[in-house]
């Protein structure tokens, strides 16, 4: 058994963790969970009725492979925020926030986590992982995958679930290598989309802006500082993040602010003025214009229980709006 403690062990140390750091705003995973595990893997039908179908914005230094094989979802993966139907594929690199909240506990599927110390442990090098384009944050994280598609993923999920509820020699090993097929096969899906002009996978410049807007939000929105940073003037950025995420650079830095409230007022007691604070505005009337602006006013320009209750019902599954810039 996968660090000595059984499946449903596992899921009920996530439950508690969850109900009791919900007021951390983001739950880090790696800080409150006292059992660590090296590798995960579970049927959605365990996992989801046993969360009362919500998982909580939260991060951890695990990746995650997720086949929703029918049921519906809103989910939230870093900036990107969209519903989940069935013979849906989503993949979550380490460290990225991510949260869900499930339409109906009657979903099918599967979740696998792992983290990169499994394939260390297991003689695999960490390039194999780490170098996957599907972990790679400017990737849009979900993809539909056809029946057929879906096809050859499910048997990799239940080979996986198999070794993991045996004894067998060479067990983590034989894991550790179904997972590099389950992740090669990913590759080949969205790099399938990609060729065939549907989709625009990946951009070096797009993968570092992110990682600039997640050490710099809290302090910085303009477009020209990241723009500097990655030596590329204003308007090519702009291009490259319309084409790749959909949503010019403004919105995407606008939207990962969104987020961090949207976090921190579904999760915490926190006034508007400490919101505010803690997403880099020194003053609250400032941070409910910007709001405004965003069509978002609703929920944080009330303190009142009734308001905050509201919000904190409907935040996960709200479409962030603002005007390109």
């Amino acid at each position: 058994m996968n660090n000595h403690l059984g499946d449903s062990e596992i899921l009920e140390r996530y439950r508690e963790v969850f109900q009791q750091f919900a007021k951390d705003g983001v739950i880090d995973m790696d800080k409150r969970l006292k059992f660590k595990f090296s590798y995960q893997v579970h049927r959605l039908e365990d996992v989801i009725p046993k969360l009362n179908g919500v998982v909580p914005p939260n991060r951890q230094s695990m990746y995650y492979v997720t086949l929703f094989k029918a049921g519906a979802a809103r989910k939230w993966v870093g900036m990107f925020n969209f519903p989940i139907r069935d013979n849906t594929l989503v993949l979550i690199p380490q460290r990225v926030i991510h949260s869900t909240l499930y339409e109906s506990l009657q979903c099918s599927g599967y979740v696998l986590n792992f983290n990169i110390d499994f394939f260390l442990n297991n003689a695999f090098p960490k390039i194999l992982v780490a170098q996957k384009k599907v972990f790679k944050l400017s990737l849009k994280p979900y993809l539909a995958v056809s029946a057929s598609q879906r096809k050859q993923l499910e048997p990799i999920f239940e080979s996986i679930l198999q070794e993991n509820a045996a004894a067998q020699l060479g067990k983590n090993q034989m894991i550790a290598i179904k997972i590099l097929e389950l992740l090669i096969l990913c590759d080949r899906l969205f790099t399938e989309v990609e060729e065939v002009g549907k989709e625009n996978i990946y951009h070096p410049t797009v993968e570092k802006f992110n990682s600039l807007i997640e050490e710099n939000f809290a302090k910085e929105r303009a477009v020209n500082f990241y723009a500097n940073a990655l030596n590329v003037h204003p308007g090519h950025l702009n291009y490259l993040m319309k084409k790749h995420n959909g949503m010019n650079a403004k919105k995407t830095i606008d939207n990962r602010v969104v987020m961090e409230a949207q976090s921190l007022l579904a999760t915490t007691s926190y006034s508007v003025k400490e919101i505010a604070d803690r997403t880099g505005f020194s003053d609250a009337n400032y941070f409910s214009s910007f709001f405004t602006r965003m069509e978002f006013i609703t929920a944080f320009t009330a303190d009142s229980a009734t308001s905050r209750g509201i919000a904190r019902q409907c935040v996960l599954s709200i479409s962030v709006k603002s005007p390109d810039g």
